[in-house]
Formats: structure tokens, C-alpha cells, sequence
């Protein structure tokens, strides 16, 4: 699934866009930082809302590079036909846990770990989305990286909007997440 015949790979992450739902279009800001930093994959964590935002990206990076799952405002049966709700798959000699998320954001991780423990499994990163808001945490040895949401306005509060990328060798994983001034 991913390729790592190079000495690394780059990784943009976005999550939560929700179009046209919360907004028209993923922020042009975020595909012109991924093309200008030739991101290797684009990894999306659900809460599309539109299988039009998954058709563009494929469209715009390729088939092969954009990896994504569902999340839980992904009715559109595209969308549930096409993705599943988690994907399990190594990056070098990473193990990575790649799913949408579930319930609110303050303890999310501890949530997390919970079902890491009910599914019996090692990982070395888990990437979500869901909360609307960017984790980059080491916790029991596990990276948690959420890239937050590309959309400024929640219906509750107001969000920071962000994406993210990872940097990812045999040796290391460097996070980073990218504010978007709106």
C-alpha cells in the first residue's frame, strides 16, 4: 500500500473538511503546500461529507497516493461504498493505526488507548480526526497525530483550522502540524 523504496517519504494529513457542509472547497492554501512540498501520500481521516472531495484529490495527486478512511458525517454512499472505517498497514518498520475517531475531544486519547487494549495490538502511530482539533502526543510509546480540520467554523465553537504532515524514515517519524490563518 505504501511505498518505501526511498530513503523517506512525506505525508500531508487533513481531516474533517466537511463540504460542502461547512465550507465550499479543501483551503487551496493546503493542495498548494502539498504540491509545493511534494508530499509523497495524501492521507485524509474522514468527515468528508462530499465524495467530490475525495475525487479531487485523487484527481490532483493520483489514485495510489491519497489513502483515506470514512468518518461518521460520511453518509454519502459513495463515500461508505469506497472507504473503510480503519486501515492497519507499516511505513518502514512503523506500525500504523489509521481511523476517523469517536467522541469528544478532551479525552480522546485515553480513548483511544482504551480500544488500542481491546484490540489486542501494537502500534507506533495512530492518526485520527474527528475532534476538529490537532494532537501531536506521544503517549505509551504511540504517536497520536490529528491533523485537526481544514474548516474554520464549527457549529459549537470556533476552530483553529489545520493540516499536517509526517515525515516518516526507517529511523524516525517528525510531525508537524501547519496553522492556516484564516
Amino acid at each position: 500500500m505504501i511505498q518505501t523504496d526511498k530513503e523517506e517519504i512525506l505525508i500531508g494529513l487533513l481531516s474533517d473538511t466537511h463540504v460542502p457542509q461547512r465550507t465550499n472547497k479543501v483551503p487551496d492554501v493546503v493542495i498548494d503546500d502539498f504540491k509545493k512540498r511534494k508530499v509523497d501520500y495524501v492521507f485524509h481521516m474522514g468527515d468528508f461529507t462530499s465524495y467530490g472531495v475525495y475525487e479531487r484529490l485523487i484527481e490532483i495527486f493520483g489514485n495510489d497516493k491519497v489513502v483515506a478512511v470514512r468518518g461518521n458525517m460520511d453518509i454519502d454512499s459513495n463515500l461508505k461504498q469506497t472507504l473503510p472505517e480503519k486501515l492497519e498497514f507499516n511505513i518502514y518498520n512503523f506500525r500504523v493505526l489509521m481511523l476517523h475517531g469517536m467522541g469528544g475531544p478532551n479525552i480522546i486519547i485515553k480513548r483511544l488507548i482504551k480500544k488500542l487494549v481491546l484490540l489486542n495490538s501494537s502500534y507506533n502511530i495512530v492518526i485520527f480526526g474527528h475532534t476538529h482539533r490537532p494532537v501531536n502526543e506521544t503517549s505509551k510509546g504511540i504517536l497520536f497525530f490529528n491533523p485537526g480540520t481544514t474548516t474554520p467554523i464549527d457549529n459549537k465553537f470556533t476552530v483553529i483550522s489545520s493540516y499536517g504532515y509526517l515525515n516518516i524514515s526507517k529511523d524516525k517519524i517528525v510531525p508537524e502540524i501547519v496553522y492556516i490563518k484564516n
